[in-house]
């Protein structure tokens, strides 16, 4: 009895699009298609068409030449060298399609003054190389770890 239910639901599952008006459009195997005289839909690109680079897949967005900018631009708090605080900050940075950060929040934080020097750090950066989807820039999003790091001179 549950066999046959099963394969009602799947019968009617098939033939349902048709009862409503809707095309059918059966997945047949290519053989098939050229014995019959049903021709497939075969679309002509131009040079003006949209290439979009299928083997590109997701790429996230990224800086290049980032441990150098980091060293070049941090600032260490006052407040957290006064009191030997040491550690890594986590920021989310929300890239744009076009490279540049609009939006960074704090994931984890030190505090005494951490917080904010690698926020201020992420909204200075250049652009970006924005995320690609396929070849196609989009809006990206990314973790960056900031570390705050004492160094005796």
């Amino acid at each position: 009895m549950r066999k046959c239910f099963l394969l009602l639901a799947f019968a009617f599952s098939l033939f349902y699009p048709l009862s409503k008006g809707q095309d059918f459009i059966p997945i047949v195997a290519e053989s098939y298609t050229k014995s019959c005289s049903c021709q497939a839909y075969q679309h002509e690109s131009s040079k003006d068409s949209l290439k979009i680079d299928l083997v590109a897949g997701q790429h996230p967005p990224s800086f290049d030449d980032w441990d150098n900018y980091v060293k070049g631009k941090s600032i260490y708090p006052q407040l957290a060298r006064e009191n030997g605080i040491e550690g890594t900050v986590s920021v989310l940075v929300y890239v744009s399609e076009k490279g540049q950060v609009t939006k960074a929040r704090l994931i984890k934080g030190l505090g005494y003054g951490c917080d904010e020097a690698a926020i201020n750090l992420v909204y200075a950066m250049p652009d970006w190389t924005p995320a690609s989807n396929f070849g196609i820039p989009v809006k990206g999003k990314k973790v960056l770890e900031i570390s705050f790091r004492l160094v005796e001179k």
